[in-house]
């Protein structure tokens, strides 16, 4: 996203504090390929949690029973990528910013891609792993004044803009080791420790305060034009710079970053109808970064100043320790009948708590049993749909079809063998 690079250039209006927007809008697109069509979120290790209690691809059965761990060896995989924007569109927001602003202070993309395999006979799980966060807070003030920028719309009134904004990016890979472990007869946790291996990661603030005054048609281009004074703060770290550092001769070496975190699963029933499946996602992840450059900024600007403004930094290396976002789901599931079940399900990273409605129903022809559910998200209005199987499974979810201004969007796909 280019909205953490372009806050401070429109203060400063010089190479030095210039945010080269190749960066936050690099690190994403890779990941929002998928969710520009439709989006996405992963459920657990054992991911159909719409599935009928009675039927044999419901995770609450085959983890209670332990017919695939005594039985077969098995192989899961899922993808997975959620994203939500309420200030903008979502293809707006990582792209240009240029949809009509509505009230927001978030921003967030969460991506996961796991393949795990549990030899017959084990309790034991190994597996692959790939994990993607990136979450931002803001001050609606300061979305407006980007927003003002990007689309050339100088302020009408002179007003002023507290500026806050907080990013956090971590990019990773790497080996999981998973075990399961009966609690009682009807309930049973499964962990995972996680090893990580950086692939990309960013981290900072901007904070101050932006008056604007209100000037002539003819003299003003942009909100830039019209800003009277200013104070903003920089302090971020990098693996590569997203700043002009280059304008400075600062060329830092990329960083080596390592880390871990815990996944934990807990899955049981309730009574003979009603299951509860808890997964949480990088409990008490941390990255260490050796060596991660580090950049800080204070500009002061005042249009009738002599000088106009004045800007300090510093730039620097130093070891980093960083805290992986976490991300907790919960489904909570009722069967009414052979066929129909209701559901809630819970969606919990550190910016924003989400819960969705559903309602499923199963399909029994030709002996292949299915689950077809409806989902209903009513904090963002987002409907969406889910299919599972015994050997995979597909979750759809938007706020609109029309991707290009979906502001709440999901998708999640997974698969299963056995052997």
């Amino acid at each position: 996203m280019s909205f953490f690079s372009q806050a401070i250039y429109i203060f400063s209006q010089q190479d030095l504090a210039f945010f080269a927007k190749r960066k936050l809008s690099f690190i994403v697109p890779t990941t929002i390929a998928i969710m520009a069509s439709t989006s996405t979120s992963a459920q657990s290790e054992n991911p159909n949690l719409y599935s009928n209690l009675n039927s044999p691809s419901n995770p609450t059965t085959d983890l209670l029973n332990n017919q695939n761990i005594n039985e077969k060896s098995q192989v899961d995989w899922t993808v997975m990528a959620t994203a939500h924007s309420p200030a903008q569109p979502i293809a707006a927001f990582i792209g240009d910013w240029d949809a009509p602003l509505d009230s927001g202070e978030h921003a967030y993309l969460q991506g996961r891609a796991d393949l795990k395999v549990r030899p017959a006979g084990s309790v034991m799980s190994y597996g692959l792993g790939w994990r993607y966060d990136y979450l931002m807070t803001f001050s609606e003030e300061t979305a407006e004044v980007y927003w003002q920028y990007e689309n050339k719309q100088p302020s009408s009134t002179s007003q002023s803009y507290p500026l806050f904004l907080d990013a956090k990016h971590n990019e990773r890979f790497g080996a999981n080791v998973g075990f399961t472990q009966p609690l009682s007869p009807n309930w049973q946790l499964t962990t995972h420790a996680n090893i990580w291996q950086g692939l990309h990661a960013l981290e900072g603030k901007v904070s101050g305060n932006l008056t604007t005054r209100v000037l002539p048609d003819t003299e003003v281009n942009n909100i830039g034009d019209s800003v009277d004074k200013a104070d903003a703060y920089v302090d971020y770290y990098y693996d590569e710079p997203a700043l002009g550092e280059e304008n400075l001769n600062w060329h830092p070496d990329k960083p080596s970053g390592y880390g871990y975190s815990l996944d934990l699963q807990l899955a049981g029933k309730l009574s003979d109808k009603t299951q509860l499946t808890l997964s949480g996602y990088d409990i008490f992840g941390r990255m260490h970064w050796k060596n991660m450059p580090s950049t800080r900024y204070a500009l002061d600007y005042d249009a009738n100043g002599r000088p106009l403004y004045t800007i300090e930094g510093q730039l620097s290396t130093k070891d980093v320790t960083q805290t992986l976002p976490w991300r907790v789901e919960g489904s909570l599931i009722h069967q009414l009948n052979n066929q129909w079940q209701l559901g809630v399900h819970a969606q919990v990273n550190d910016i924003q708590d989400l819960y969705q409605l559903s309602a499923g129903y199963q399909l029994t022809a030709n002996n292949y049993p299915m689950t077809i559910t409806g989902l209903m998200e009513p904090q963002t209005k987002a409907l969406g749909i889910a299919l599972d199987s015994k050997y995979g499974g597909i979750k759809l979810l938007t706020d609109d079809i029309d991707s290009e201004k979906a502001k709440r969007s999901e998708i999640s796909l997974y698969g299963r063998y056995a052997w």
